[in-house]
């Protein structure tokens, strides 16, 4: 199945997408066959199925393509290249860059937060950073705090070897709730997650 699967993978990786009858004559099996690893693959959220108009009668004809998420089962060095630029930049560089990316994610995420209560926003911020792979948690913890708990972080390497990302999105976190937020974990400290403890004025 692995096999299959990585064959179906590249082809529509090389060819963008493909027909069931494209994907059975790629393995050189029945379209039923062929059917049964894409449906697989449909359920691992790999790949995605639509429907492509034909002209004369019929129904239209499936046509299946990558998702997005699919990118991780093929070769990259994202995280050798973060790690060469954080040993190449210098130290001014770094806060420059991790700064003005954190005044982007903030321009973004202002306009969401607007004209919401402080509870509703540190849900909303939760909601935003768990989309984008932070496997987040927010917990009211009953006493006019509440922890935005972040149990993974996508660039893991970097923040550890710096600190800058850290800094900057506690510093963007102040600024959009508009209150004081204190770090009380660090996963650079093997802590099991980076918690972010927003405290009431």
């Amino acid at each position: 199945m692995d096999k299959r699967k990585d064959a179906i993978l590249g082809l529509l990786k090389a060819n963008g997408q493909a027909s069931l009858a494209e994907v059975a004559a790629h393995l050189e099996v029945s379209k039923q066959g062929a059917l049964r690893h894409l449906e697989a693959l449909l359920e691992e959220g790999l790949v995605a199925r639509d429907s492509e108009p034909h002209p004369g009668p019929g129904r239209p004809e499936h046509v299946y393509q990558l998702t997005p998420a699919a990118a991780e089962q093929f070769p990259h060095a994202h995280r050798e290249l973060a790690g060469e630029l954080v040993r190449f930049l210098s130290a001014d560089q770094l806060e420059r860059f991790f700064v003005e990316r954190s005044a982007r994610l903030e321009a973004g995420a202002a306009p969401q937060l607007a004209g919401h209560s402080l509870e509703e926003k540190v849900r909303l911020i939760g909601r935003m950073a768990a989309a984008s792979g932070h496997m987040t948690e927010v917990t009211d913890n009953g006493d006019g705090t509440f922890a935005i708990r972040h149990c993974n972080c996508p660039i893991a390497d970097v923040a550890a070897a710096t600190g800058h990302p850290c800094r900057s999105e506690q510093s963007m976190y102040q600024r959009l709730l508009g209150t004081e937020v204190e770090r009380t974990t660090w996963l650079a400290n093997e802590d099991t997650a980076c918690t972010y403890l927003v405290k009431t004025r």
